[in-house]
């Protein structure tokens, strides 16, 4: 089981506000990078930003270029991409979209992640906590 506590960050509107963010390694095939992802049940996909996507070495297919629509108005253009997501000790291989534009936030979708592990949000404990089934 691995275990993580809730980033603390202050917001304007609503004073403290508990996020659970977790650190992944991002495993592409030129390099890996360590981040830092919101664990988003809400996300259909994981996304990273552009910059990010190159570093790793993924190859930018445009043909397979999409677009996805998130709160608002806008939507953000993407290529669906297979990496490989390192959380604690266990390693997974995850599609993603790496988005065609800086301004996004890393966010850990549900697509491929969350059938790999048992996720419980205890915030009231501050803590998330990871458990791969196959453990």
């Amino acid at each position: 089981m691995i275990e993580f506590p809730f980033e603390e960050r202050h917001s304007e509107k609503f004073g403290r506000i508990l996020t659970p963010t977790v650190p992944v390694t991002l495993i592409g095939p030129k390099q890996s990078v360590n981040v830092f992802m919101l664990l988003d049940s809400g996300a259909d996909i994981s996304f990273i930003p552009y910059s990010v996507g190159e570093t790793i070495g993924l190859e930018a297919d445009i043909a397979n270029r999409r677009e996805v629509q998130g709160i608002g108005e806008g939507s953000v253009p993407y290529i669906l991409s297979q990496v490989g997501l390192k959380i604690g000790d266990t390693e997974i291989s995850s599609r993603i979209g790496w988005s065609l534009i800086e301004e996004v936030p890393f966010i850990l979708g549900r697509l491929d992640v969350f059938r790999n592990f048992s996720i419980e949000f205890r915030e009231f404990e501050n803590k998330i906590l990871l458990k791969n089934p196959n453990e």
